[in-house]
């Protein structure tokens, strides 16, 4: 397994990977749309998109996204089922979460859903802290963590 920051190559398994968590737990809502769609924009202003590969073929991906004031956003992680428990979404959190730094990030903040148990023992693992909600931009969040850098 090997972790790379986004190729174009790569944008129809970022869309096809964050596509089947969503679907599979929640609704897909008009900002995931955004997002999927505009990832090539996103990186381009300065967002980070990796990916796990194994034997070239991305199974894991996450987003860190610059919201101002030194405050970076964590999103968009999401694993193939077919490969959890390899550490791929760990893999692909910690690049981002080194990324956000590297650029300037003081807080990374994660918004997430408490039915995702496996995210939710990742982010307390990497050391995220759950706080009160304040970003209601998805009618599935009703959990959300930050992290002082």
């Amino acid at each position: 397994m090997e972790t790379v920051f986004y190729d174009k190559k790569y944008r129809q398994a970022f869309i096809d990977l964050n596509l089947a968590w969503i679907e599979k737990y929640f609704v897909v809502e008009p900002q995931d749309v955004a997002i999927l769609e505009g990832v090539d924009k996103a990186v381009a202003d300065g967002a980070g998109v990796f990916f796990v590969l194994e034997d070239g073929v991305p199974i894991s991906t996450c987003m860190d996204l610059p919201k101002g004031g030194g405050v970076w956003e964590i999103c968009k992680l999401a694993a193939d089922e077919a490969h959890r428990g390899k550490g791929a979404g760990e893999a692909v959190l910690r690049a981002c979460m080194e990324h956000a730094a590297a650029n300037g990030a003081k807080k990374l903040t994660i918004v997430s859903n408490s039915v995702l148990g496996a995210a939710m023992g990742l982010y307390a693992k990497a050391g995220f802290k759950e706080v009160p909600v304040d970003n209601f931009e998805y009618e599935r969040v009703n959990i959300q963590f930050e992290l002082e850098l």
